[in-house]
């Protein structure tokens, strides 16, 4: 049976404390006797305050210390036990020989400034062999008795004063009261009125009763019963005000028989009654602080001004080892685990002197020798005086925490999946890699990706390619050196950084790693092949370079790889990436210019054979860019394929055709017609030509057979494209093939779908002077076409023979420089009047 402090500090007497610890003395050590005593007579004697004798309470008495064990145990700091022959070490003790007393268990009661106050004494009639286990527990016991014991001492001897003092009763709050027993007579001091919050100077005992709670009142009644048959002669009660508040009416009595020192058989009860209801409150706090203290998840420790340990709370013992006992008085360097520095420590006591706090995260060191991170604040308490009289230190066990902001910190900076460094991690680590002073070594960045690994998904399913990734992400790492890093950059593509000694060997490394990623895969009973490309960028140990702009040479290098065939291993090349730099540099400022209206529609005559007049132009979009200069369309055109921004060109020049045609119009020019040519990216489900183009030729006023749409006999293939073709012819809109004969050559197109011209390819009209062929070819065309009743044009005419030949075979129209190169819009109206003889303003 252990003691629980928290029943022994909820029982309301210190009669019934002391009782229920020698009970617990004795079911626990089977003790004959067992005593709580306190010193009297300059510590000669002990009066006994509690005396238990078989599990029964017994009489009080006062024995002599001189030839004791108890004078003995006094001297010691420590328990004092005697397991056997007790009897015969001390022979004067009549006390022992009268109750055959053999095994003695005793520990002085100390008051806080360390003086002998009183005695905790277990004495067995049998020899008893004590573990250590019961001694240290029998220790702790005697700490708390202590406490209580220098507790009451102090209060008697405050009680003491109190009664000599009348001062002392109002600043106590406190009444003396007196019953004369034989002659039935009350008296109360005059604290009473107060106490009783009346101003009555003269209480009377029904008075008194009165002012109490019902069940007080009779509680009082039975007392002095009692005291009046002479069953007791002392009483020590609690009772309450019926107007009890926070901060008064909880009043202590205590009462105690004496003889009267002018009639000696004459009986006088002389007792104190005082309002505690302030150091009530202040105990509960206490009580409450000490449960808290007890029960806090937080380990506390608290020490002197000297920083010797006075107190542990159940928390600092189970996270430390250590119990209380083993602690007292010990320096907290016990726990030192060494991990920190004599600096550390300067600089920790340095603040603490300075700010009374200190905060930080330090390792100590647990009975078992385990060392283990706290977060601790240490506090420095100061008394009145301002002098430091207790350091307290709060620390939790952080090492869950610890290990949580470990597996926190790895998946910052590690990918979930396989394990391998993220893409901000890995940049981090190339660019502190790159920025030292200086290299050892050449660097080779491999910028890895698995070709065609969507089908792996697509086939098997995500799960089967996460594990996949997984199998890769283990052949890389069983290939890095020391040095060496890996990274999953994103999806299905992967970085190395690698230290290389030349070129060769870093691209012979490239194409080992590759062979070793196509091996198969086996997951479960599945036999996955994969090929990967490989880009390298490779730099050497005097050159500088950052890190993001070696990871675009290595994805710029792979993309060449990929460009290649794929299951390619590519270095990078800085003249290639440069055109790609500059395109993207281009489509960056196609956009602005755009934006900005900064294109411009230029147009190339087609004059009539017969006539030799102009019958129509041909839009052309021109670029001059105030860097590049003028920008020929055979560059950037395939550029706004690439990257989407044909149909922008292709609306803006289609407006601005419609534009200008119809000035012509409104100039006398009525049977010029405009062609545009149009690219089967914008004959899309999403950019609807059959919307678009009437719009705008209704937008102008124009009649749809003043456009027409040129499209490349491959686009003509397009099933989709014919059906807007289609379309548009329905509506008027003139249809034209282009660069005929150049692509997939089709008599079909020409019969199956009505077109309204057919342009021949400057290259038939360069080579058809010296090749024959190319000459009956253009004439058979011109023959099928005209029997059709379809135009042929020629474009690219630059040569007399050229003109003249074409003329001789029956071409309808002809452009090219013979005429006249593409010219702004004015221009061309103005070649319209000279060749018309028209006059008109505009």
């Amino acid at each position: 049976m252990d003691l629980s402090v928290s029943r022994f500090y909820s029982l309301q007497s210190s009669e019934e404390r002391y009782q229920y610890t020698l009970k617990t003395l004795y079911h626990r050590l089977k003790a004959s006797h067992c005593i709580i005593g306190k010193f009297i007579n300059d510590a000669k004697q002990v009066k006994t305050l509690q005396y238990l004798h078989e599990d029964q309470i017994k009489s009080n008495f006062v024995y002599d210390l001189i030839h004791t064990p108890c004078f003995d145990a006094k001297e010691l700091d420590s328990v004092c036990a005697y397991e056997s022959n007790l009897q015969v070490l001390y022979p004067q003790d009549d006390f022992l020989r009268s109750f055959d007393i053999n095994a003695y268990l005793g520990v002085t009661l100390r008051a806080p400034d360390h003086k002998p106050v009183g005695i905790l004494v277990c004495m067995f009639n049998e020899p008893m062999i004590l573990s250590e286990q019961d001694k240290l527990w029998f220790s702790e016991i005697g700490c708390i008795v202590a406490t209580e014991l220098s507790h009451n001492l102090e209060m008697s001897a405050k009680e003491l004063i109190l009664k000599q003092l009348a001062n002392g009763e109002r600043i106590a709050k406190l009444s003396s009261w007196t019953w004369y027993i034989t002659s039935n007579v009350h008296w109360f001091s005059q604290e009473m009125s107060s106490l009783l919050n009346c101003e009555n100077n003269e209480v009377s005992l029904q008075y008194f009763l009165s002012h109490l709670r019902s069940d007080d009142s009779k509680k009082v009644t039975e007392q002095l019963e009692l005291i009046k048959q002479e069953k007791i002669d002392k009483f020590d009660m609690l009772v309450c005000h019926k107007q009890m508040t926070t901060t008064q009416g909880l009043f202590h009595i205590v009462g105690e028989v004496e003889l009267s020192d002018e009639h000696m058989h004459e009986r006088i009860l002389r007792a104190t009654v005082q309002d505690i209801t302030y150091t009530s409150t202040l105990s509960r706090q206490v009580e409450l602080t000490n449960v808290v203290f007890e029960n806090a998840s937080e380990a506390f420790m608290i020490t002197d001004h000297r920083n010797k340990i006075m107190m542990v709370n159940r928390a600092f013992e189970q996270q430390t080892g250590y119990s209380a006992a083993e602690l007292y008085g010990e320096d907290p360097g016990i726990l030192s685990s060494g991990k920190q520095t004599k600096q550390f420590y300067q600089k920790m006591w340095l603040q603490l002197e300075k700010t009374g706090i200190w905060k930080g995260e330090i390792y100590n060191r647990r009975k078992n020798g385990q060392v283990f991170p706290e977060e601790l604040t240490l506090n420095a308490v100061k008394g009145s005086d301002g002098k430091i009289t207790n350091y307290v230190a709060i620390f939790r066990d952080i090492t869950d925490w610890k290990r949580n902001e470990a597996q926190l910190t790895f998946y910052a900076n590690h990918e979930a999946l396989t394990g391998l460094l993220n893409r901000r991690s890995f940049m981090l680590s190339i660019e502190k890699q790159l920025t030292k002073s200086y290299r050892l070594h050449d660097t080779s960045l491999l910028f890895l990706g698995l070709d065609r690994f969507k089908e792996v998904n697509d086939i098997f399913g995500p799960e089967i390619g996460d594990k996949v990734l997984i199998a890769v992400a283990d052949r890389l790492l069983n290939t890095l050196k020391r040095k060496d890093m890996a990274s999953r950059y994103g999806g299905d593509e992967f970085a190395l950084l690698v230290a290389h000694h030349t070129l060769s060997e870093a691209m012979d490394h490239a194409q080992r790693l590759k062979q070793l990623l196509c091996e198969p895969y086996h997951i479960g009973e599945l036999t996955i092949e994969l090929s990967v490309s490989i880009g390298v960028a490779y730099l050497k140990a005097a050159e500088q370079l950052s890190a993001s702009t070696l990871v675009k040479n290595a994805a710029h290098a792979l993309s060449n790889a990929k460009k290649q065939g794929r299951s390619r291993v590519a270095l990078h090349d800085e003249a290639i990436q440069n055109a790609y730099l500059k395109k993207i540099k281009l489509r960056d400022k196609l956009k602005a210019a755009l934006r900005a209206g900064r294109l411009q529609v230029h147009y190339q005559p087609v004059v009539c054979t017969c006539t030799g007049k102009i019958s129509k132009f041909e839009a052309l979009i021109r670029w001059f860019d105030d860097e590049f200069g003028a920008i020929s369309p055979a560059y950037f055109i395939p550029i706004a394929e690439e990257f989407g921004l044909i149909h922008l060109i292709g609306q803006y020049v289609l407006e601005t055709s419609c534009r200008d045609l119809a000035m012509l119009h409104q100039a006398g020019f009525k049977h010029i017609s405009c062609s545009i040519n149009r690219s089967i990216n914008e004959f899309k489900t999403s950019n609807n030509q059959v919307e678009l183009i009437p719009a705008e030729i209704e937008r102008f006023g124009l009649p749809y057979d003043a456009i027409t749409i040129e499209v490349t006999e491959s686009m003509a293939a397009n099933k989709y494209t014919w059906q807007v073709l289609e379309a548009l012819s329905e509506l008027g809109v003139q249809i034209a093939l282009d660069d005929f004969c150049t692509g997939y050559s089709s008599l079909s197109n020409l019969i199956e779908n009505q077109v309204d011209f057919v342009k021949i390819d400057k290259s038939f009209v360069d080579s058809m002077g010296v090749d024959h062929n190319k000459q009956v070819m253009v004439k058979c065309l011109i023959d099928l076409s005209s029997q059709l009743g379809i135009k042929v044009i020629a474009e690219g005419v630059e040569q007399p023979e050229q003109q003249q030949m074409l003329s001789d075979f029956g071409c309808h129209l002809m452009q090219g420089y013979i005429y006249s190169p593409a010219r702004p819009i004015l221009e061309c109206l103005e070649m319209l009047k000279q060749h018309e003889h028209v006059t008109v303003e505009v």
